[in-house]
Protein backbone atom coordinates (compact mmCIF):
# COMPACT_ATOMS: atom_id res chain seq x y z
CA UNK A 1 0.00 0.00 0.00
CA UNK A 2 1.75 3.54 -1.04
CA UNK A 3 2.28 5.65 2.00
CA UNK A 4 0.21 7.91 0.82
CA UNK A 5 -3.20 5.73 1.85
CA UNK A 6 -1.59 5.07 4.78
CA UNK A 7 -2.45 8.32 6.35
CA UNK A 8 -4.73 8.41 9.40
CA UNK A 9 -3.98 5.38 10.26
CA UNK A 10 -3.46 6.27 14.18
CA UNK A 11 -6.11 8.29 15.50
CA UNK A 12 -6.15 12.15 16.20
CA UNK A 13 -6.31 11.55 19.53
CA UNK A 14 -2.66 9.34 19.45
CA UNK A 15 -1.08 11.80 17.36
CA UNK A 16 -1.85 15.17 19.73
CA UNK A 17 -0.05 12.84 22.58
CA UNK A 18 3.32 13.34 20.44
CA UNK A 19 3.12 17.27 20.91
CA UNK A 20 4.81 18.68 24.34
CA UNK A 21 2.38 20.67 25.75
CA UNK A 22 3.93 23.94 27.04
CA UNK A 23 6.85 23.76 24.84
CA UNK A 24 5.80 26.71 22.62
CA UNK A 25 8.35 29.72 23.37
CA UNK A 26 9.63 32.80 21.64
CA UNK A 27 13.46 32.67 20.95
CA UNK A 28 15.74 35.38 20.24
CA UNK A 29 15.42 34.63 16.49
CA UNK A 30 11.91 33.38 16.05
CA UNK A 31 9.99 30.54 18.01
CA UNK A 32 10.39 27.15 18.88
CA UNK A 33 8.55 23.93 19.97
CA UNK A 34 9.05 20.14 21.10
CA UNK A 35 7.34 16.94 19.77
CA UNK A 36 8.40 13.69 21.75
CA UNK A 37 8.12 10.17 20.58
CA UNK A 38 5.29 8.43 22.25
CA UNK A 39 4.04 5.39 20.24
CA UNK A 40 6.54 3.61 18.31
CA UNK A 41 10.19 3.70 17.16
CA UNK A 42 10.18 5.35 13.19
CA UNK A 43 12.09 7.23 10.29
CA UNK A 44 11.18 10.77 9.26
CA UNK A 45 11.48 10.86 5.36
CA UNK A 46 10.06 14.75 5.33
CA UNK A 47 8.99 17.72 7.35
CA UNK A 48 5.73 19.28 5.15
CA UNK A 49 6.31 22.64 6.54
CA UNK A 50 4.82 23.92 10.05
CA UNK A 51 1.12 26.09 10.36
CA UNK A 52 0.21 28.16 13.60
CA UNK A 53 -3.21 30.02 13.33
CA UNK A 54 -3.08 28.78 9.38
CA UNK A 55 0.03 30.46 8.57
CA UNK A 56 2.83 28.09 6.81
CA UNK A 57 6.55 28.30 7.67
CA UNK A 58 8.94 27.91 5.39
CA UNK A 59 11.33 24.98 5.62
CA UNK A 60 13.89 27.00 4.53
CA UNK A 61 13.68 28.98 8.10
CA UNK A 62 13.00 25.59 10.18
CA UNK A 63 15.19 22.95 11.51
CA UNK A 64 15.07 20.60 14.11
CA UNK A 65 17.43 19.51 17.35
CA UNK A 66 17.87 16.28 17.48
CA UNK A 67 17.88 13.93 20.80
CA UNK A 68 22.02 14.18 20.12
CA UNK A 69 22.22 17.70 19.98
CA UNK A 70 22.87 17.91 16.74
CA UNK A 71 20.68 20.19 14.36
CA UNK A 72 19.09 19.68 10.88
CA UNK A 73 17.71 21.91 8.69
CA UNK A 74 13.37 20.53 7.86
CA UNK A 75 15.14 20.40 4.09
CA UNK A 76 18.05 17.68 4.81
CA UNK A 77 15.26 15.21 5.99
CA UNK A 78 14.07 13.10 3.01
CA UNK A 79 14.07 9.49 1.65
CA UNK A 80 17.64 9.25 1.20
CA UNK A 81 19.12 11.01 4.44
CA UNK A 82 15.99 10.32 6.84
CA UNK A 83 15.87 11.13 10.86
CA UNK A 84 15.41 8.40 13.07
CA UNK A 85 12.86 9.02 15.81
CA UNK A 86 12.96 6.71 18.64
CA UNK A 87 10.82 5.92 21.57
CA UNK A 88 10.56 8.13 23.79
CA UNK A 89 13.28 11.02 21.64
CA UNK A 90 12.43 14.40 21.66
CA UNK A 91 12.68 16.96 18.60
CA UNK A 92 13.00 20.56 18.95
CA UNK A 93 11.78 22.29 15.70
CA UNK A 94 13.02 25.80 15.62
CA UNK A 95 11.79 28.32 13.10
CA UNK A 96 13.64 31.46 12.46
CA UNK A 97 11.56 34.79 12.08
CA UNK A 98 9.32 36.63 13.78
CA UNK A 99 8.03 35.85 17.57
CA UNK A 100 4.88 35.11 18.19
CA UNK A 101 2.50 37.06 19.86
CA UNK A 102 1.42 36.37 23.66
CA UNK A 103 -1.48 33.88 23.81
CA UNK A 104 -3.17 30.99 22.38
CA UNK A 105 -2.01 29.30 19.26
CA UNK A 106 -3.14 26.61 16.96
CA UNK A 107 -0.75 24.25 15.67
CA UNK A 108 -0.07 21.75 12.55
CA UNK A 109 3.22 19.83 12.87
CA UNK A 110 3.33 17.28 10.18
CA UNK A 111 6.20 14.57 9.64
CA UNK A 112 6.24 11.62 6.86
CA UNK A 113 7.49 8.37 8.19
CA UNK A 114 8.34 5.28 6.47
CA UNK A 115 6.14 3.56 8.54
CA UNK A 116 2.66 5.43 8.80
CA UNK A 117 3.20 8.03 6.17
CA UNK A 118 1.65 11.41 6.49
CA UNK A 119 1.53 12.52 10.50
CA UNK A 120 -0.63 15.76 11.09
CA UNK A 121 -0.07 16.72 14.70
CA UNK A 122 -2.93 19.51 14.84
CA UNK A 123 -2.25 20.54 19.00
CA UNK A 124 -2.80 24.50 20.75
CA UNK A 125 -0.59 26.21 23.01
CA UNK A 126 -0.29 29.12 24.73
CA UNK A 127 2.94 31.83 25.12
CA UNK A 128 2.77 34.10 28.60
Amino acid sequence: MPVEERMGSIPDFLLQKLYVKGSLRNTASGFELTIQNTLAPGTIVSFPPLQVDGVEYSLENTSAVLPDGSKASALDVSAESPMRFGISDKVKIQVQGQPLTAGPHKLVISAKTREAGLLRIAATDTIS
